[in-house]
Protein backbone atom coordinates (compact mmCIF):
# COMPACT_ATOMS: atom_id res chain seq x y z
CA UNK A 1 0.00 0.00 0.00
CA UNK A 2 1.23 3.52 -0.73
CA UNK A 3 1.92 4.49 2.90
CA UNK A 4 3.29 1.17 4.15
CA UNK A 5 6.26 1.87 6.42
CA UNK A 6 4.97 5.30 7.52
CA UNK A 7 4.06 5.77 11.21
CA UNK A 8 1.77 8.63 12.21
CA UNK A 9 0.57 9.71 15.63
CA UNK A 10 -3.07 10.85 15.79
CA UNK A 11 -3.36 13.03 18.89
CA UNK A 12 -6.59 14.38 20.35
CA UNK A 13 -7.10 17.31 22.67
CA UNK A 14 -7.80 16.65 26.35
CA UNK A 15 -10.82 18.97 25.94
CA UNK A 16 -11.99 17.84 22.50
CA UNK A 17 -14.15 19.91 20.17
CA UNK A 18 -16.25 17.32 18.36
CA UNK A 19 -16.00 18.54 14.72
CA UNK A 20 -12.21 18.84 15.09
CA UNK A 21 -11.93 15.38 16.66
CA UNK A 22 -13.99 13.84 13.85
CA UNK A 23 -11.94 15.58 11.15
CA UNK A 24 -8.66 14.50 12.72
CA UNK A 25 -9.87 10.91 13.11
CA UNK A 26 -10.92 10.87 9.44
CA UNK A 27 -7.42 11.93 8.37
CA UNK A 28 -6.03 9.02 10.38
CA UNK A 29 -8.55 6.59 8.91
CA UNK A 30 -7.57 7.56 5.34
CA UNK A 31 -3.88 7.02 6.09
CA UNK A 32 -4.58 3.71 7.87
CA UNK A 33 -6.52 2.39 4.86
CA UNK A 34 -3.58 3.37 2.64
CA UNK A 35 -1.16 1.32 4.72
CA UNK A 36 0.21 3.73 7.35
CA UNK A 37 0.75 2.59 10.93
CA UNK A 38 -1.55 5.03 12.77
CA UNK A 39 -1.17 5.29 16.55
CA UNK A 40 -4.27 6.95 17.97
CA UNK A 41 -3.72 8.59 21.37
CA UNK A 42 -6.93 8.69 23.38
CA UNK A 43 -7.18 11.05 26.36
CA UNK A 44 -7.33 9.38 29.77
CA UNK A 45 -11.10 9.99 29.91
CA UNK A 46 -11.56 8.28 26.53
CA UNK A 47 -12.65 9.42 23.09
CA UNK A 48 -16.10 11.11 23.20
CA UNK A 49 -16.85 9.56 19.79
CA UNK A 50 -17.15 6.18 21.57
CA UNK A 51 -20.55 7.35 22.86
CA UNK A 52 -21.94 8.83 19.63
CA UNK A 53 -24.73 7.28 17.55
CA UNK A 54 -25.49 5.35 15.47
CA UNK A 55 -24.99 2.35 17.75
CA UNK A 56 -24.14 -1.26 16.98
CA UNK A 57 -26.35 -4.04 18.31
CA UNK A 58 -25.37 -5.08 21.84
CA UNK A 59 -23.34 -8.29 21.96
CA UNK A 60 -25.00 -9.35 25.24
CA UNK A 61 -27.96 -8.12 27.34
CA UNK A 62 -25.64 -6.37 29.83
CA UNK A 63 -22.95 -5.30 27.32
CA UNK A 64 -22.28 -1.60 26.73
CA UNK A 65 -23.47 -0.26 23.41
CA UNK A 66 -20.81 0.37 20.78
CA UNK A 67 -20.63 3.35 18.44
CA UNK A 68 -20.66 2.46 14.74
CA UNK A 69 -19.17 5.91 14.06
CA UNK A 70 -16.21 5.15 16.34
CA UNK A 71 -15.58 1.82 14.60
CA UNK A 72 -15.75 3.45 11.16
CA UNK A 73 -13.32 6.24 12.00
CA UNK A 74 -10.79 4.02 13.79
CA UNK A 75 -10.66 0.81 11.76
CA UNK A 76 -7.07 -0.28 11.24
CA UNK A 77 -5.55 1.98 13.92
CA UNK A 78 -3.70 1.07 17.10
CA UNK A 79 -5.42 2.67 20.09
CA UNK A 80 -3.24 3.89 22.97
CA UNK A 81 -5.03 5.22 26.07
CA UNK A 82 -2.94 7.94 27.71
CA UNK A 83 -2.43 8.25 31.48
CA UNK A 84 -3.91 11.12 33.49
CA UNK A 85 -0.61 13.01 33.16
CA UNK A 86 0.39 12.20 29.59
CA UNK A 87 3.32 14.57 28.97
CA UNK A 88 6.11 12.11 29.66
CA UNK A 89 4.47 9.31 27.68
CA UNK A 90 3.90 11.66 24.73
CA UNK A 91 7.52 12.85 24.77
CA UNK A 92 8.83 9.27 24.79
CA UNK A 93 6.54 8.37 21.91
CA UNK A 94 7.69 11.30 19.75
CA UNK A 95 11.32 10.29 20.34
CA UNK A 96 10.61 7.02 18.53
CA UNK A 97 10.35 6.28 14.82
CA UNK A 98 7.53 8.68 14.07
CA UNK A 99 7.01 10.22 10.62
CA UNK A 100 4.35 12.79 11.43
CA UNK A 101 1.68 14.08 13.84
CA UNK A 102 -2.03 14.65 13.26
CA UNK A 103 -3.34 17.06 15.91
CA UNK A 104 -6.09 19.47 16.87
CA UNK A 105 -5.74 23.13 17.74
CA UNK A 106 -4.86 23.58 21.40
CA UNK A 107 -3.05 20.25 21.74
CA UNK A 108 0.39 20.89 23.35
CA UNK A 109 1.79 17.86 21.53
CA UNK A 110 1.73 19.90 18.29
CA UNK A 111 4.43 22.28 19.57
CA UNK A 112 6.47 19.34 20.87
CA UNK A 113 6.32 17.61 17.47
CA UNK A 114 7.29 20.80 15.64
CA UNK A 115 10.28 21.27 17.96
CA UNK A 116 11.44 17.81 16.87
CA UNK A 117 11.07 18.74 13.20
CA UNK A 118 8.21 16.30 12.56
CA UNK A 119 5.72 17.00 9.76
CA UNK A 120 2.73 18.26 11.73
CA UNK A 121 -0.91 18.86 10.79
CA UNK A 122 -3.18 21.11 12.87
CA UNK A 123 -6.95 20.85 12.44
CA UNK A 124 -8.63 24.08 13.57
CA UNK A 125 -12.02 25.75 13.44
CA UNK A 126 -10.83 29.03 11.96
CA UNK A 127 -7.79 30.26 10.05
CA UNK A 128 -5.07 32.02 11.97
CA UNK A 129 -6.30 35.52 12.80
CA UNK A 130 -3.69 37.38 14.87
CA UNK A 131 -5.24 39.68 17.45
CA UNK A 132 -8.79 38.41 16.86
CA UNK A 133 -10.52 36.23 19.44
CA UNK A 134 -12.10 33.28 17.66
CA UNK A 135 -15.63 32.45 18.83
CA UNK A 136 -16.80 29.00 19.94
CA UNK A 137 -18.24 26.94 17.11
CA UNK A 138 -20.00 23.71 16.18
CA UNK A 139 -20.50 21.81 12.96
CA UNK A 140 -23.80 23.65 12.56
CA UNK A 141 -22.32 27.14 12.96
CA UNK A 142 -19.51 26.24 10.53
CA UNK A 143 -22.18 25.44 7.94
CA UNK A 144 -23.77 28.83 8.68
CA UNK A 145 -20.50 30.77 8.49
CA UNK A 146 -19.61 29.18 5.15
CA UNK A 147 -23.02 30.06 3.68
CA UNK A 148 -24.11 26.46 3.11
CA UNK A 149 -27.18 26.80 5.34
CA UNK A 150 -28.39 29.52 2.98
CA UNK A 151 -27.97 27.27 -0.08
CA UNK A 152 -30.30 24.37 0.70
CA UNK A 153 -33.88 23.87 1.85
CA UNK A 154 -37.03 25.96 1.91
CA UNK A 155 -36.74 29.69 2.73
CA UNK A 156 -40.12 29.52 4.46
CA UNK A 157 -38.71 27.40 7.30
CA UNK A 158 -35.65 27.35 9.55
CA UNK A 159 -32.29 26.31 8.05
CA UNK A 160 -31.45 22.60 8.21
CA UNK A 161 -27.96 21.19 8.77
CA UNK A 162 -26.52 18.81 6.21
CA UNK A 163 -26.79 15.16 7.17
CA UNK A 164 -23.92 13.38 8.91
CA UNK A 165 -20.66 15.18 9.66
CA UNK A 166 -19.84 16.70 6.28
CA UNK A 167 -17.77 19.68 7.54
CA UNK A 168 -15.52 17.29 9.45
CA UNK A 169 -15.16 14.83 6.59
CA UNK A 170 -14.41 17.54 4.01
CA UNK A 171 -11.83 19.04 6.38
CA UNK A 172 -10.39 15.58 6.98
CA UNK A 173 -9.89 15.10 3.24
CA UNK A 174 -8.15 18.49 3.01
CA UNK A 175 -6.03 17.55 6.03
CA UNK A 176 -5.05 14.27 4.39
CA UNK A 177 -3.88 16.12 1.27
CA UNK A 178 -1.89 18.56 3.42
CA UNK A 179 -0.14 15.83 5.41
CA UNK A 180 0.55 13.85 2.22
CA UNK A 181 2.32 16.93 0.83
CA UNK A 182 4.33 17.32 4.06
CA UNK A 183 5.42 13.68 3.97
CA UNK A 184 6.39 13.98 0.31
CA UNK A 185 8.65 16.93 1.03
CA UNK A 186 9.95 15.73 4.40
CA UNK A 187 13.68 16.36 4.77
CA UNK A 188 13.93 18.60 1.72
CA UNK A 189 15.52 21.93 2.71
CA UNK A 190 13.02 24.07 0.80
CA UNK A 191 9.84 22.55 2.21
CA UNK A 192 7.74 23.43 5.25
CA UNK A 193 7.06 21.00 8.07
CA UNK A 194 3.67 22.23 9.27
CA UNK A 195 0.19 22.62 7.81
CA UNK A 196 -3.00 24.06 9.21
CA UNK A 197 -6.45 23.22 7.86
CA UNK A 198 -9.58 24.93 9.20
CA UNK A 199 -13.21 23.88 9.10
CA UNK A 200 -14.47 27.32 8.07
CA UNK A 201 -12.01 27.77 5.18
CA UNK A 202 -12.67 24.23 3.94
CA UNK A 203 -16.43 24.68 3.88
CA UNK A 204 -16.11 28.06 2.19
CA UNK A 205 -14.13 26.25 -0.50
CA UNK A 206 -16.82 23.55 -0.73
CA UNK A 207 -19.37 26.37 -1.18
CA UNK A 208 -17.36 28.13 -3.89
CA UNK A 209 -20.50 28.77 -5.93
CA UNK A 210 -21.75 31.26 -3.35
CA UNK A 211 -18.53 33.28 -3.58
CA UNK A 212 -18.41 33.23 -7.38
CA UNK A 213 -22.13 34.03 -7.54
CA UNK A 214 -21.69 37.00 -5.22
CA UNK A 215 -18.77 38.24 -7.30
CA UNK A 216 -20.73 37.92 -10.54
CA UNK A 217 -24.14 39.15 -9.43
CA UNK A 218 -23.39 41.20 -6.32
CA UNK A 219 -25.33 38.82 -4.08
CA UNK A 220 -24.82 35.19 -3.11
CA UNK A 221 -27.39 32.62 -4.29
CA UNK A 222 -29.73 31.54 -1.53
CA UNK A 223 -32.45 29.00 -0.78
CA UNK A 224 -35.28 28.93 -3.31
CA UNK A 225 -37.31 26.01 -1.98
CA UNK A 226 -40.13 25.10 -4.38
CA UNK A 227 -38.76 27.64 -6.89
CA UNK A 228 -35.34 25.96 -7.12
CA UNK A 229 -34.20 24.70 -10.51
CA UNK A 230 -33.53 21.18 -9.18
CA UNK A 231 -36.07 19.39 -7.00
CA UNK A 232 -36.59 16.22 -4.99
CA UNK A 233 -39.96 14.76 -5.96
CA UNK A 234 -42.05 11.96 -4.42
CA UNK A 235 -42.44 8.80 -6.48
CA UNK A 236 -44.31 5.53 -5.98
CA UNK A 237 -41.79 4.07 -3.50
CA UNK A 238 -39.81 7.03 -2.19
CA UNK A 239 -38.11 10.08 -3.68
CA UNK A 240 -36.27 10.97 -6.86
CA UNK A 241 -33.88 13.85 -7.63
CA UNK A 242 -34.93 15.91 -10.65
CA UNK A 243 -31.58 17.16 -12.00
CA UNK A 244 -30.64 18.15 -15.54
CA UNK A 245 -28.37 20.58 -17.39
CA UNK A 246 -29.44 23.18 -19.93
CA UNK A 247 -28.50 20.83 -22.77
CA UNK A 248 -30.52 17.95 -21.27
CA UNK A 249 -33.92 19.66 -21.01
CA UNK A 250 -34.98 18.46 -24.46
CA UNK A 251 -34.09 14.89 -23.46
CA UNK A 252 -36.08 15.32 -20.24
CA UNK A 253 -39.05 16.59 -22.25
CA UNK A 254 -38.85 13.54 -24.50
CA UNK A 255 -38.58 11.19 -21.51
CA UNK A 256 -41.62 12.57 -19.69
CA UNK A 257 -43.63 13.08 -22.93
CA UNK A 258 -45.66 15.93 -21.40
CA UNK A 259 -46.86 18.44 -24.04
CA UNK A 260 -46.95 21.18 -21.41
CA UNK A 261 -43.14 21.15 -21.15
CA UNK A 262 -42.99 22.56 -24.71
CA UNK A 263 -44.90 25.69 -23.75
CA UNK A 264 -43.16 29.04 -24.24
CA UNK A 265 -42.89 29.64 -20.48
CA UNK A 266 -40.36 26.75 -20.26
CA UNK A 267 -38.43 27.59 -23.44
CA UNK A 268 -35.23 28.80 -21.73
CA UNK A 269 -33.41 28.30 -18.45
CA UNK A 270 -34.30 31.77 -17.08
CA UNK A 271 -37.97 31.13 -17.92
CA UNK A 272 -37.86 27.66 -16.32
CA UNK A 273 -36.40 29.17 -13.15
CA UNK A 274 -39.01 31.93 -13.17
CA UNK A 275 -41.81 29.34 -13.59
CA UNK A 276 -40.21 26.68 -11.39
CA UNK A 277 -43.28 26.02 -9.26
CA UNK A 278 -45.45 25.52 -12.35
CA UNK A 279 -42.85 23.17 -13.87
CA UNK A 280 -42.76 21.09 -10.68
CA UNK A 281 -46.56 20.85 -10.56
CA UNK A 282 -46.61 19.74 -14.19
CA UNK A 283 -44.08 16.91 -13.86
CA UNK A 284 -44.95 15.69 -10.33
CA UNK A 285 -47.77 13.28 -11.37
CA UNK A 286 -45.44 11.50 -13.84
CA UNK A 287 -42.96 10.76 -11.05
CA UNK A 288 -45.63 9.86 -8.50
CA UNK A 289 -46.91 7.05 -10.75
CA UNK A 290 -43.52 5.31 -11.11
CA UNK A 291 -40.96 3.59 -8.91
CA UNK A 292 -37.42 4.79 -8.31
CA UNK A 293 -35.94 1.86 -10.25
CA UNK A 294 -38.23 2.43 -13.24
CA UNK A 295 -37.48 6.18 -13.35
CA UNK A 296 -33.74 5.61 -13.00
CA UNK A 297 -33.64 3.03 -15.79
CA UNK A 298 -35.64 5.20 -18.20
CA UNK A 299 -33.58 8.29 -17.35
CA UNK A 300 -30.30 6.45 -17.94
CA UNK A 301 -31.51 5.33 -21.35
CA UNK A 302 -32.52 8.91 -22.20
CA UNK A 303 -29.26 10.45 -20.97
CA UNK A 304 -30.84 12.43 -18.14
CA UNK A 305 -29.12 12.33 -14.69
CA UNK A 306 -32.18 11.65 -12.53
CA UNK A 307 -31.26 9.71 -9.41
CA UNK A 308 -33.08 7.89 -6.61
CA UNK A 309 -32.83 9.15 -3.04
CA UNK A 310 -31.50 6.15 -1.10
CA UNK A 311 -31.68 5.39 2.61
CA UNK A 312 -28.75 3.89 4.49
CA UNK A 313 -30.45 0.49 4.26
CA UNK A 314 -30.88 0.92 0.49
CA UNK A 315 -27.14 1.58 0.11
CA UNK A 316 -26.29 -1.88 1.47
CA UNK A 317 -27.81 -3.47 -1.63
CA UNK A 318 -27.12 -0.73 -4.16
CA UNK A 319 -25.99 -2.41 -7.41
CA UNK A 320 -23.18 0.09 -8.02
CA UNK A 321 -21.78 -0.34 -4.51
CA UNK A 322 -21.99 -4.11 -4.83
CA UNK A 323 -20.28 -4.09 -8.25
CA UNK A 324 -17.50 -1.87 -6.90
CA UNK A 325 -17.11 -3.89 -3.71
CA UNK A 326 -17.49 -0.60 -1.83
CA UNK A 327 -18.70 -2.22 1.40
CA UNK A 328 -16.05 -4.35 3.08
CA UNK A 329 -16.44 -6.84 5.91
CA UNK A 330 -14.16 -6.12 8.86
CA UNK A 331 -13.51 -8.44 11.77
CA UNK A 332 -13.92 -7.01 15.27
CA UNK A 333 -12.88 -8.77 18.51
CA UNK A 334 -16.14 -7.82 20.29
CA UNK A 335 -18.75 -7.07 17.64
CA UNK A 336 -17.79 -9.83 15.21
CA UNK A 337 -18.12 -9.02 11.52
CA UNK A 338 -18.91 -5.40 10.60
CA UNK A 339 -19.66 -3.98 7.15
CA UNK A 340 -18.29 -0.54 6.44
CA UNK A 341 -17.31 1.61 3.45
CA UNK A 342 -13.83 1.21 2.06
CA UNK A 343 -11.84 3.84 0.17
CA UNK A 344 -13.24 4.12 -3.38
CA UNK A 345 -9.72 3.64 -4.75
CA UNK A 346 -8.12 0.83 -6.78
CA UNK A 347 -4.39 0.53 -6.03
CA UNK A 348 -2.25 -1.82 -8.07
CA UNK A 349 -5.38 -3.45 -9.47
CA UNK A 350 -7.00 -4.21 -6.12
CA UNK A 351 -9.32 -2.59 -3.61
CA UNK A 352 -7.96 -1.58 -0.23
CA UNK A 353 -9.58 -3.46 2.65
CA UNK A 354 -10.00 -1.49 5.89
CA UNK A 355 -8.01 -2.83 8.83
CA UNK A 356 -9.60 -4.74 11.66
CA UNK A 357 -11.72 -2.79 14.11
CA UNK A 358 -9.99 -1.13 17.07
Amino acid sequence: RPYAGITLVESHSATPVLPLALANAFVGRLFADLGANVLKLEPAQGDPVRDLPPYLPATAPDAPRGSALYQFLNAGKKILRLPDRPQEAQAILLNGSIDGLLGEEGDPLIALARDRGLPTLTISGFPEMPGIKRPPFSGFTVLALSGLLDMIGDPAREPLRLGGHQPSYATGMAGFAAMAALLLGSGHPSTVDHARVSLVETMMWVNWKAISGAQAAGTAPSRRGAKAEFQVLPCADGWIALVYTVTQFDALTGLLDLPGLREARFASRPLRIENGEALRALVAPWFAARTRASIYAQAQAAGVPLGPVLSAADLLDDPQHLARGFLATVRHPVHGQLRMPRLPVIWGGRSLEPGEGP
